[in-house]
């Protein structure tokens, strides 16, 4: 993914991750999200994104979670039956949340 030792390649970073999404590692899940919401070495997909967020999410990855409410917050993906659980305690909603004007 950064290229340290050798050149950068996302889409072989994509290959690794891959393998070790397969297994259920959550981190390579959210590094997926991430080339998917930005395009890195995959066409930009913000709904494949989202998928592979979730799964990271699912195992309690904080950080996919953080992502997914941003995809929303920004308008990325339909909010429709999306649910985002934090391990911390806000006591707010997503519809609590305003944007600004």
């Amino acid at each position: 993914y950064f290229g340290r030792g050798v050149p950068q390649n996302y889409t072989k970073a994509l290959d690794w991750y891959k393998k070790a999404a397969s297994q259920d590692l959550d981190i390579a899940q959210l590094n997926i999200g991430g080339l998917y919401e930005n395009g890195y070495g995959v066409p930009q997909d913000y709904d494949k994104a989202f998928e592979w967020y979730q799964k990271a999410a699912d195992q309690g990855n904080q950080q996919a979670s953080n992502r997914i409410g941003r995809l929303v917050m920004n308008g990325k993906i339909d909010d429709k039956g999306i649910i985002i659980y934090s391990t911390q305690e806000t006591g707010l909603t997503l519809g609590d949340i305003e944007e600004p004007l």
